[in-house]
């Protein structure tokens, strides 16, 4: 919080009080009045509970005794919106830029901003934010500097009210950085004000008498919401004096000045900072590592906070940026849309369209009577009219007199029920499809559902867009809170995810921490430059069972995921437990030991099949080439039975070779032949005879082939 102690840089106080009041009124004549107005109705469209009528067609309908009925399909979309943005989370990253930064700093700035944004429930913040847009056009976050838990400081992120935020109105940029000023109104008691600004302020707002009562609707504003309701509050005196609880209309503005101001050269990189927006001692630090002051015309942020007519703080801001972080669902230079405000009129159609069809339905039920005068025997006419539509109704008449009749009512328009389904499709089109919502049928598998939900996603790229924007720039001023005041030796306590075992493991982070065998400091996160790197996280639980299935579907296809992989990405409560009895268990498995016995011996064998064959191939290849060297005329008749059979040589062709042209062929000799079709020669039988004998097999005497045996 701001605990600057009050000091004016205007002639006196009242005179920029009357500075900042009228900034005030120029920015709500400038369209913020209108603005607040379409975010209160916004509002009640989403939040529905009889707000999506206004009271003066209410007091319409119910003089004329009609129902206003309300099918708020509104929140439901808007609902679907926002749980998209919880199921994908922020994560924030570094990445060096310049020499002076390094990618081991870097880290450990991911690791400080992070523990960060968990310290200050910034994701729970940024759901907030996220809907303000969705449903206000607007969302603000509000970073700044807390003394009050830690003398040091600690980065604190809180929220506005979208409405009690006034951008510039000449503006047309979505970067604060590009707006003259932003005002932020408030009503704060004195405790209040003497806690953020000081006791001079408690005392000068005290003596300004700028009292008023806090319901929301001062200065033609919108109600706030607040707990309690403004219907009871002047029975009571809880906003008397005595109770402590005057409220002050407080305008806090930060604006742009362009001064010359008082600065740190640093000559080896060019970088200039101002002295204003650094502590004494990093002022005397930066020079004696040779930075030189100068004066230059530079950009600071001025802050002045008042009452109408008391001014409560009056100086430069601590910041290099305005407190402010917007966040806009829809900006088109300056024009800021939610996704509420289209839905507005289906909305009121869907409402007056089933109000319409239901009042039709009454009405028929009491359509009127047709009597014969004076027929009637147990009741009259004005008996008949509050009675006619009751049930089980008897009606008597005179004999011979003609029968009370029923007027037959008009029938429902056909137009009304048609009115009906364009007015809840054209919701739908404006906000969310039912495929976003997982409403398409039970017919639908679950992988189509999937692929309907991520392409309906695709409605929302806009504003997670601009939530990535603003992500961005969040970050941005992050890093430089961390940069200035996060300047001295803190330790935080980090929890990451073993890469090994997927448990929880607790970490020490240390920044800023002195060597004195070095003489510097260790993961020293002031200085350097970075670049912001934002990706989005998808839900713990979506994203882990994805990763699951696409593990088993990895392992079916072959690929060897190890075990502790699959049970780390899967759903089980206890699966750290798992990964470490796993891990604790002996390795000596004697099944796992059969089996990678029994794959050794049936490798050892497809090995010793190979050398057989091999063997056997070299042998029949020898005895072939005996062959064709005694008869060379066989070689042609050889190479096309070996092209028959699909053989491929490797050299150049023929496969087997060939006489030479003019060569005489050698004296045919009369082969070996075997007829037995049960025991057909092969290259086994020349093998195992081969081994006995030093003959070719295929090459015998004329006595040994035509001798008995």
């Amino acid at each position: 919080m701001q605990t600057t102690p009050v000091t004016s840089t205007h002639e006196s106080g009242y005179s920029a009080a009357q500075e900042n009041w009228a900034r005030y009124q120029y920015g709500k004549d400038r369209g913020h009045l209108e603005y607040m107005e379409q975010a209160h109705k916004c509002e009640g469209m989403y939040l529905g509970g009889g707000e999506q009528w206004s009271a003066e067609d209410k007091a319409v309908l119910r003089a004329q005794r009609r129902p206003f009925y309300e099918f708020n399909e509104v929140m439901p979309s808007i609902n679907s919106a926002l749980g998209y943005q919880i199921s994908n989370r922020m994560d924030i990253a570094f990445k060096p830029r310049g020499e002076n930064g390094d990618l081991a700093t870097a880290t450990v700035l991911s690791k400080v901003v992070m523990q960060v944004c968990d310290m200050t429930a910034q994701r729970w913040l940024e759901t907030q934010v996220y809907g303000d847009g969705l449903i206000e056009q607007r969302g603000y976050y509000d970073l700044r500097m807390n003394f009050d838990t830690n003398i040091k400081g600690e980065i604190e992120l809180g929220t506005l009210d979208p409405r009690d935020v006034i951008p510039d109105p000449d503006s047309k940029s979505y970067d604060p950085d590009k707006w003259s000023d932003v005002i932020v109104s408030r009503w704060l008691t004195l405790d209040e004000i003497e806690q953020m600004h000081g006791q001079k302020a408690r005392d000068a707002a005290e003596a300004s008498g700028d009292t008023s009562e806090d319901h929301g609707d001062q200065d033609e504003g919108t109600p706030r919401n607040k707990f309690g309701s403004t219907s009871t509050v002047s029975m009571y005196d809880a906003y008397g004096k005595n109770a402590g609880l005057e409220r002050y209309r407080v305008i806090d503005r930060q604006k742009w000045v362009y001064e010359n101001t008082e600065c740190l050269v640093y000559p080896e990189t060019g970088d200039v900072r101002t002295v204003g927006q650094m502590t004494d001692e990093q002022v005397q630090d930066a020079m004696a590592k040779g930075a030189v002051k100068a004066k230059r015309m530079r950009r600071r942020v001025k802050w002045l906070v008042t009452t109408y007519s008391a001014t409560l703080f009056d100086d430069y801001s601590p910041y290099e940026h305005f407190t402010i972080v917007p966040y806009f669902a829809y900006f088109r230079r300056g024009k800021t849309r939610g996704m509420v405000d289209n839905a507005i009129g289906p909305q009121e159609a869907l409402n007056k369209a089933v109000s319409q069809f239901t009042h039709i339905v009454n009405t028929s039920a009491n359509s009127g009577w047709q009597v014969e005068e004076n027929s009637l025997t147990n009741m009259d006419t004005e008996e008949l009219k509050a009675t006619g539509a009751m049930t089980g109704l008897v009606i008597e008449y005179k004999k011979g007199s003609s029968p009370a009749q029923k007027i037959t009512a008009n029938a429902v328009p056909t137009g009304v029920d048609r009115l009906i389904d364009r007015a809840t499709q054209a919701l739908k089109d404006v906000t969310v499809p039912d495929s976003m919502r997982g409403l398409q049928g039970g017919a639908v598998s679950g992988v189509a559902k999937q692929a309907d939900q991520f392409a309906s996603q695709q409605m929302l790229a806009v504003p997670m867009d601009n939530l990535a924007y603003t992500r961005q720039l969040l970050a941005r001023r992050l890093v430089k809170l961390v940069q200035r005041y996060y300047d001295s030796y803190r330790v935080f306590r980090i929890t990451e995810t073993d890469a090994m075992t997927g448990k929880q493991v607790e970490k020490s982070l240390e920044i800023n921490k002195f060597d004195p065998e070095t003489g510097s400091y260790i993961n020293d996160v002031t200085i350097g430059e970075y670049d912001v790197v934002i990706t989005e996280q998808p839900m713990q639980v979506t994203f882990e069972n994805s990763q699951f299935n696409q593990a088993l579907e990895m392992r079916k296809g072959g690929i060897a995921i190890p075990d502790a992989t699959v049970i780390r990405y899967s759903s089980l409560s206890d699966k750290h437990e798992i990964l470490a009895n796993m891990q604790s268990q002996d390795k000596a498995d004697p099944l796992a030991e059969a089996k990678a016995a029994l794959l050794a011996a049936q490798t050892r064998k497809a090995d010793s099949d190979t050398t057989a064959r091999g063997v056997e191939a070299q042998y029949s290849a020898i005895q072939t080439a005996q062959v064709i060297a005694a008869t060379p005329q066989t070689s042609t008749l050889a190479d096309i039975l070996l092209k028959s059979a699909g053989f491929v040589d490797r050299d150049a062709g023929p496969i087997v070779p060939q006489l030479p042209p003019g060569a005489m062929p050698p004296e045919a000799i009369d082969m070996p032949t075997n007829t037995n079709p049960m025991t057909p020669a092969n290259p086994a039988v020349g093998m195992m005879e081969g081994i006995e004998t030093s003959a070719g097999d295929g090459l015998r005497d004329e006595a040994e082939q035509f001798s008995p045996r």
